[in-house]
């Protein structure tokens, strides 16, 4: 079975996802918007396209009207259903996950994902009978124009930018935009649906593009995943930097210019975050875990910016309601127009360290140990898990896991050694918690 998670769903190609199963999700998917106008759009991936023309023709039967935008990243189908106000979108990606995957996430009137009750009501939704059926456009994607334009002709030159495109949507179009900007451009990795690297940047070591920004001086380093939402930021001295520092670096650009600043970001965010926020007198709201998830909590608070710190993505609504790693990448290339480097844009940010585990527990007992931690713990938080905050400003956070057996651990320090006793601390306890419950359900 494919997993059905808050961004939609993913599975291994022609093994639990396959062409009929994207065909009968395009039906269900276009009744659900009754027959209305849908924009659709895939990442690179070999299988993109098979999946793309089965997802079409189940639109099509459904009746809705298709205007198919070829390789396009997520953000670009968002942009799409926004500007030109139709009823949905549709990309066939598998985002992050390996060439092997591949998956759906869905759009709604408005330019926003879905969210999980409305995931839920897709799957339940029933084909209608007689429907009239649709048709099929091709269409340009407004999104390279306007994202262009936002980033200004020449508002960075002479930056010197090193891209790692990990074969994705982006080795299409983000070269132009960024040396659009006036920026000196090397990229790397860029023939499109070839995948040299472990396509999540956030996991990926980026030795390739770290070497690129030391040889050829670079001030900076970006690394997309496949459908270029996501983000990570190689320094001038060719470090990885964390998820976490692409989202504070945009949040910062957000709140110097920005009157909203309402800010809502997952759980599992650094506190980094929060302290940047009070810096300039603005107000942050947490949410679970999951693009969503953020995004839900940036509608009803009225939120000018979000992300999620652990997959390097940053949300600004304004200008489309998901993450974006291209516009966040054009933001900071500004940024060190402006201030001369990334390291005088990320000095002001207090550092702290994370560290993360994963428990393989059943899924079954994952309830009970929640519930006990949240009863034994002082300073709990249940928006996602059990989130333990300690009086020296560092937290763990506990959650079982959508997609497999498993506890996931995360937890943050100022500093290296703390978090690490930390994570290792509540390993221990969800341990033992899980040795009574079986004890006790044994006896």
């Amino acid at each position: 079975m494919p997993i059905v998670s808050v961004s939609g769903i993913r599975g291994i190609v022609n093994y639990d996802l396959d062409s009929p199963l994207a065909e009968s999700v395009g039906l269900r998917f276009g009744t659900f918007l009754n027959s209305g106008s849908v924009a659709l759009g895939c990442d690179t991936r070999t299988t993109s396209t098979a999946l793309k023309a089965a997802m079409s023709s189940g639109l099509v039967l459904a009746g809705c009207t298709v205007y198919d935008l070829g390789f396009s990243s997520t953000p670009s189908v968002f942009k799409e259903v926004s500007v030109r106000n139709l009823n949905g979108g549709i990309i066939v990606t598998a985002s992050h996950n390996p060439p092997k995957w591949n998956g759906i996430k869905f759009v709604v009137k408005g330019g926003r994902g879905v969210f999980e009750d409305e995931l839920q009501s897709i799957r339940g939704t029933r084909p209608k009978e007689n429907v009239r059926l649709g048709r099929v456009f091709r269409r340009k994607a407004q999104y390279l124009d306007i994202l262009q334009a936002k980033a200004g002709f020449k508002t960075a030159s002479g930056v010197k930018v090193a891209l790692d495109l990990a074969g994705g949507v982006g080795s299409l179009f983000i070269g132009s935009i960024i040396a659009y900007q006036g920026c000196e451009v090397h990229a790397m990795h860029d023939a499109p649906g070839i995948f040299p690297r472990i396509i999540d940047p956030t996991v990926d070591p980026l030795l390739a593009l770290s070497s690129a920004v030391k040889n050829e001086k670079c001030d900076v380093g970006f690394a997309y995943d496949c459908d270029a939402d996501r983000l990570v930021i190689v320094d001038h001295n060719g470090n990885k930097m964390s998820g976490d520092a692409t989202l504070l670096i945009c949040l910062r650009y957000f709140l110097e210019n920005s009157r909203n600043r309402r800010v809502a970001v997952s759980v599992d965010t650094s506190l980094a975050a929060e302290d940047l926020v009070r810096e300039y007198n603005g107000k942050i709201v947490y949410s679970k875990v999951g693009e969503g998830n953020v995004v839900r909590k940036i509608i009803e608070n009225n939120c000018g910016a979000g992300g999620e710190g652990s997959s390097g993505g940053y949300i600004e609504p304004a200008f489309v309601m998901c993450r974006d790693g291209v516009h966040a990448s054009t933001m900071i290339t500004r940024m060190i127009k402006s201030e001369g480097s990334l390291s005088s844009i990320t000095s002001g940010f207090k550092k702290y360290y994370q560290d993360r585990a994963k428990l393989e527990i059943d899924t079954a007992l994952t309830p009970r140990i929640l519930e006990s931690l949240s009863k034994t713990e002082s300073e709990v938080e249940l928006t996602d898990g059990v989130k333990v905050r300690m009086g020296d400003k560092s937290w763990v956070l506990v959650r079982g896991s959508n997609t497999e057996n498993v506890i996931r651990i995360s937890a943050e320090s100022a500093s290296e050694t703390r978090s690490a006793g930390l994570v290792k601390e509540f390993s221990k306890k969800i341990n033992d918690i899980a040795d009574d419950l079986r004890r006790h359900n044994s006896s």
